[in-house]
């Protein structure tokens, strides 16, 4: 299982899974069923409804089905958070190498320099109709194959260049480190207001931090440096040990979830 850990402003690591290729394959696979099924439905049913002839086919031809079919991928991605439909299907999804969601810049980017798919998507039926088309497609995806194989993080040349990263999406490291804690005080009362300033990717990483087992020195030292950063941040002043603090951190940060009036 690869996992890649990503730093946080406040100095805390999160884990994520790197997804497998057998999870991208399967999701590409769908997306080219996906892709095919459009085709199909676009030139069975709606060219022959609207009895278009030569010259308005190919208007037609070109912002019903050329179009949409290449930016397939980059629509999906950037609408639906980092996934298409077979992303979805199968559980990944796309985000920066910092851990948060690619700019449009970056979708961009990972989106042209992905030729494969540019060719595959835009002559399903080719690809399908002819073996010598499926080695020139092989070809094309070879650069892509190799690099995921041999890069770290299991990137394509698109990702290199765009600072991207493939994750499982449903991957959970251990229950315990989610964000959610149940708070049974019922007259719980928060003390950090400022607390909502974070996002649950900050949030999370303090979880994780609190459940990491490091010898007693280290972690007093690394958690008194990111509890006096986050109070610097937030503007916070207060004598609470580090671990304390944190801790009310998770359970404010809960609370004015569950109540987002209050």
């Amino acid at each position: 299982m690869s996992i890649i850990t990503i730093g946080t402003p406040f100095n805390i690591d999160l884990e994520f899974k790197i997804a497998t290729f057998n999870k991208r394959l399967l999701a590409w696979l769908i997306d080219i069923v996906v892709i095919c099924t459009y085709y199909y439905l676009m030139l069975r049913f709606i060219y022959p409804l609207a009895g278009m002839r030569n010259g308005v086919s190919s208007a037609a031809s070109l912002l019903l089905v050329i179009i949409p079919v290449m930016a397939y991928q980059l629509m999906f991605e950037l609408f639906l958070n980092g996934q298409t439909i077979g992303k979805m299907a199968v559980g990944i999804k796309v985000i920066d190498k910092e851990g948060q969601e690619p700019t449009l810049g970056q979708y961009i980017t990972r989106w042209i320099l992905c030729i494969g798919n540019l060719f595959v998507y835009i002559i399903p039926y080719i690809l399908l109709a002819s073996p010598a088309f499926m080695i020139f497609f092989m070809v094309l995806y070879l650069p892509d194959f190799l690099t995921m194989v041999i890069s770290a993080k299991s990137q394509r040349i698109g990702d290199f260049a765009a600072g991207t990263v493939v994750i499982d999406k449903n991957y959970k490291a251990n229950i315990n480190e989610t964000i959610y804690l149940e708070i049974e005080d019922t007259g719980y009362k928060p003390l950090f207001p400022q607390v909502m300033r974070l996002t649950d990717r900050d949030i999370n990483g303090i979880r994780n931090l609190l459940n990491t087992k490091r010898p007693t020195r280290e972690i007093d030292h690394y958690t008194i440096d990111v509890a006096q950063k986050i109070k610097t941040v937030l503007g916070i002043q207060t004598d609470m040990y580090a671990v304390d603090f944190l801790e009310k951190l998770l359970q404010d940060y809960n609370y004015f979830i569950n109540n987002p009036s209050k």
